[in-house]
């Protein structure tokens, strides 16, 4: 704070700043052509800011890919560490129709199975069952999810339902 005491020394120093302002590169007075320009072989602004953009977009677009395929190699691994093959599954499957031939949700397993292997025929032939044992037993549930199931199976596979019928 400048008071009436401090008020000269306030002064001399403002004086003495100016001065060497004006004795500097800061102030001197030089012709526009003799200054230099500070953008001078640099591209206009424009150009500098869409290619500052760019280099960033890549960067994100390279981190992220990488964070994204870390993901993707630690799913995999899950997936095959908590995963039966399909023929494990088809074999356990099996196994269990065996032991209870009215189990209607291994003949559907069975069907997604077989489906998963591309064997159409067999994929509709077990949710065929799955579809009957779910009526019997009166699961609506089931029987939604294997007449849906059906409906793709016979798309997919280019089956008719006269194919699979037994008269």
């Amino acid at each position: 704070m400048v008071t009436q005491k401090n008020k000269p020394k306030f002064i001399l120093l403002a004086v003495l700043i100016f001065s060497l302002m004006c004795g500097s590169s800061v102030w001197a007075e030089e012709s526009s052509a003799e200054m230099e320009d500070p953008f001078e072989g640099k591209p206009p602004i424009a150009d500098q800011l869409e290619q500052f953009s760019n280099e960033i977009a890549k960067r994100v677009h390279q981190e992220l890919q990488e964070l994204l395929d870390k993901e993707l190699k630690v799913l995999q691994e899950e997936r095959k560490k908590n995963r039966y093959t399909v023929e494990e599954r088809i074999a356990k499957q099996e196994n269990l129709i065996k032991d209870n031939p009215k189990n209607a949700e291994a003949h559907f397993a069975l069907g997604e199975a077989y489906d998963e292997m591309r064997a159409g025929a067999n994929a509709i032939v077990y949710t065929q069952i799955a579809e009957q044992l779910y009526k019997e037993q009166e699961n609506k549930i089931g029987l939604a999810e294997s007449r849906r199931n059906l409906r793709r199976f016979f798309e997919k596979y280019g089956f008719q339902k006269e194919d699979f019928l037994l008269n």
